[in-house]
């Protein structure tokens, strides 16, 4: 092959020498929800024999074995079954040790918990043999070993209540797997003794921000954590029923029936509503632990069962599912043959409109968004001044699955523009209503461009006090500018009174960046307190990274690198710059791989265009990762005057570029997908047709109505053909999955893939708009995309996007893409290939 020298990214002609910014990390961020082994737990090692490992509840969390107790009582124990499904015995030996999950500790202490933890009926170490074709059940038990108590300190609601190590299976051949083993301790039954929401979600290996370790979260409409609001909610894929599964249940004791949930069809919808399901009372209970006249029932537990028939029942997909034809609210009803309770739309619960649930995205241990999927978390009682209310949110705690917002602007899932698109360029001389038509105005009413405001603690569901439009102003003449007057307010530590910190999303999963600004001087007006102004990255208030000018006391012009986590701030890197009065023009720089989990900073001065980098780095670990590097990624402009005089920061720009490598690289593969014949660019480079590299055979070529212009790339002919349905189009969705086997020798390789959807809003075509076209992209085993939609991606038809995805390891001698298909099929229009750098 020959090789290619590319030419530098036109996004940004600052970027930095990207091999000083390498870790040599290189696994991706968003792979797999299944990060344990379990995902070829059925492939053959030796002989053709294969381990598979079954855990209890698999449907809630998979390679996991979630407990709960009360007061250290030893309950019964869970079980994990053992099959050999090959033909020829299998050496297994089971070892306890500290937990795989140690990146996520909020105490390190609470990871090394192998002693609360027995196996009951197989030997700790010992080896044993499982015949082929065999099976055989391992009882594994939660012993708490320490004593749980209500924490004196804010770190957690509970001290020494959570629990947590490793099961790993070792057998003669095959890779090991490790189960995770997690177990919740709560103090004792009832008041403040219970788990807080914050815990019950941990325990589940969850990483989702609830916004507080406290019990008490508190009834404010306001969005605490990653919370979403949304009144009412529509299933995801309607081809597929919603589910609720019971989390924990942590409400009051009852003889009888108790917390019934039903789904209520929103007003005036013509929509079914229905019952789902219930708890049993201490009449209906098992008579163990966690189930008796102690617990008041199937009550003060994790992982409760549900009333069915009278009967106390485990929860199945059967019994926990629910097929809503309309928008529809969660209602925690009072009785069960009633409407009446804690509705999800808070304008329902008469007499206070109360604030009875909150509802939250899950994220994997890395920080993953798993879409449409919920903790859906009810605090019964619709007066205000009636005990036991008392917002903590843990009466009944849910994963919801299967449902989105009613609003589709409210669905995390939904990506943004990717790094490099022109609508993540704002130089500020024209408006931005024909690019973001929802997007924030300035004090004269124009579209800046700018989506939302990093919300502060004064936002509610109804008031958004994180924006003030007559501090900004948008001059669009000349090259124009945008000018922010300050205030006091601060996100730092635990202010959270940051005012105008404005913001755009993008999709930050994959794909190396650099968000960037020039700020135009003098630069004598930031002098005293902490002035600032500049650019930041990150999923809210109390967990972003900024690279800041900030005010010194010795009359130099200060550069500041700063992480905040979990509200608490640390100043990572900083320089100093003399006579800022005479200063014009300064760059301030964030350089994001998400692969390496990385961030650093650097700036440049005046026309130079020379990076100079900050030191230190910011690495990013365990659900950090996927909170800043996700499909809506945050990421935007920075200014106040805490401790200072109020002064006017004025913007020449604000980008989100890509950064990919700019070093020669060795060409592998350069196919125009859905084309027989190869095509040559306006620079020389030969695009082959795709022929014999994609399956299934019946993947159809297609292409656009005529030769429309593809917006965004000179090489039109590569985005106008593609390949996306499979056969007829008439297939289950479960089989729309379009694969690609690109031979390529063993090592690390670049890859570059690129879309534009060509049907979906195009002319004389089918109708536009997000969700038309929803796919996962899945590369190496690995899913590096969830929930793509290339329309969200590009901002709409016939509109080029290039996802380059760098420092991908190939070891078998061949590169396996795979598109599976949500809604529609998957779509992709070109492929390009590198040896790394």
């Amino acid at each position: 092959m020959a090789t290619d020298l590319l030419n530098p990214s036109t996004n940004s002609t600052t970027s930095p020498n990207t091999s000083n910014l390498n870790t040599g990390y290189t696994s991706l961020q968003a792979s797999t929800a299944d990060p344990y082994g379990f995902s070829s737990m059925n492939q053959s090692a030796i002989g053709g024999s294969s381990l598979q490992v079954l855990t209890p509840d698999a449907n809630i969390v998979s390679n996991r074995m979630v407990f709960g107790t009360v007061a250290g009582e030893v309950r019964s124990p869970k079980t994990l079954t053992l099959n050999n499904t090959g033909s020829t015995p299998l050496t297994i030996a089971l070892n306890l040790g500290d937990s795989q999950e140690k990146s996520n500790a909020v105490r390190l202490a609470d990871h090394q918990r192998a002693a609360d933890f027995q196996i009951l009926d197989a030997p700790t170490g010992q080896p044993f043999t499982l015949g082929a074709n065999q099976s055989r059940t391992i009882q594994v038990q939660f012993a708490p070993q320490r004593t749980a108590q209500v924490s004196t300190t804010p770190t957690t609601h509970t001290f020494n209540g959570e629990n947590y190590a490793s099961l790993t299976i070792n057998a003669n051949g095959q890779p090991a797997k490790t189960v995770n083993l997690a177990g919740l301790n709560a103090a004792n039954y009832e008041a403040n003794r219970e788990p807080s929401l914050a815990e019950i979600t941990r325990i589940f290996g969850w990483t989702t921000n609830i916004g507080t370790e406290n019990l008490i979260i508190g009834g404010q409409k306001q969005l605490i954590g990653d919370e979403v609001y949304s009144p009412y909610w529509v299933r995801a894929d309607n081809s597929k029923p919603v589910q609720l599964w019971p989390l924990a249940v942590f409400s009051g004791p009852t003889d009888g029936p108790h917390d019934p949930i039903r789904f209520q069809a929103k007003p005036g919808s013509g929509g079914k509503s229905g019952f789902i399901y219930q708890h049993a009372g201490r009449l209906q209970a098992d008579n163990v632990l966690g189930s008796n006249d102690i617990s008041g029932g199937e009550n003060q537990k994790l992982l409760p069962k549900i009333l069915v028939g009278g009967v106390n029942t485990t929860p199945t997909l059967g019994n926990v599912s629910f097929t809503p034809n309309s928008p529809f609210a969660l209602n925690r009803s009072l009785f069960a043959p009633t409407t009446e309770g804690a509705w999800t739309d808070y304008t329902q619960n008469l007499p206070d409109q109360t604030h009875n649930w909150r509802i939250y995205p899950v994220r994997d241990a890395q920080g993953t968004l798993i879409p449409h999927t919920w903790i859906a978390a009810a605090d019964p009682g619709n007066d205000d001044s009636a005990p036991p209310k008392n917002y903590d949110y843990n009466d009944d705690v849910y994963l919801f699955v299967n449902a989105k917002p009613e609003n589709s602007a409210l669905d995390p899932s939904v990506g943004g523009r990717f790094p490099g698109s022109p609508d993540l360029k704002f130089y500020f001389s024209k408006t931005y209503e024909n690019v973001f038509p929802n997007g924030l105005k300035d004090k004269n009413g124009k579209n800046i461009g700018f989506t939302s405001t990093q919300l502060n603690k004064n936002d509610t569901f109804t008031s958004i006090a994180s924006y003030n439009p007559n501090l900004i102003n948008l001059d669009t003449t000349g090259s124009g500018t945008l000018k922010i007057t300050t205030t006091g307010g601060s996100n730092g530590s635990k202010d959270n009174t940051l005012v105008n910190g404005l913001q755009t999303i993008f999709d930050g999963r994959v794909s190396k960046s650099v968000i960037s600004s020039k700020l135009l001087g003098p630069f004598n007006n930031i002098k005293t307190g902490f002035q600032q102004a500049g650019v930041m990255l990150g999923p809210d208030q109390d967990n972003y990274i900024k690279v800041v000018a900030i005010a010194r006391n010795d009359g130099q012009l200060g550069i500041q690198f700063y992480q905040e986590n979990k509200g608490v701030g640390k100043t990572i890197g900083t320089a100093a710059i003399a006579n800022p009065g005479s200063l014009q023009s300064l760059e301030l720089k964030l350089f994001t791989d998400p692969q390496a989990g990385t961030v650093r900073a650097g700036y440049s001065v005046g026309n130079n265009n020379n990076i100079i980098l900050l030191p230190g780095v910011v690495s990013l670990k365990g659900g950090q990762i996927g909170r800043y590097f996700a499909a809506q990624s945050k990421a935007g402009l920075i200014t106040s005057n805490k401790g200072g005089a109020p002064f006017t920061a004025t913007f020449d720009n604000f980008l989100i570029s890509a950064n990919e490598t700019t070093a020669q690289r060795q060409v592998l593969h350069r196919i125009n997908v859905g084309s027989s014949s190869s095509y040559t660019s306006p620079s020389g480079f030969v695009w082959s047709a795709d022929t014999g590299l994609f399956s299934p055979s019946n993947a159809v070529p297609e292409s656009t109505l005529g030769t429309p212009n593809i917006q965004n790339t000179n090489i039109d002919p590569v985005y106008r053909s593609y390949r996306a349905k499979i056969g007829n189009g008439s297939i289950p969705m479960s089989s729309r999955v379009l694969s690609f086997a690109l031979p390529v020798q063993p090592g690390k390789v670049d890859l570059r893939l690129h879309f534009s959807e060509n049907y979906w809003g195009a002319p004389n075509r089918g109708p536009g708009g997000i969700g038309k076209r929803v796919f996962d992209v899945i590369v190496e085993n690995k899913t590096v995309l969830h929930n793509f939609d290339i329309t969200a991606a590009a901002g709409g038809a016939l509109k080029a996007v290039k996802v380059p995805i760098e420092g991908l390891q190939v070891n078998d001698g061949q590169l396996n893409i795979q598109l599976k298909a949500d809604a529609d099929f998957g779509a992709l229009s070109a492929i390009e290939v590198f040896r790394s750098a």
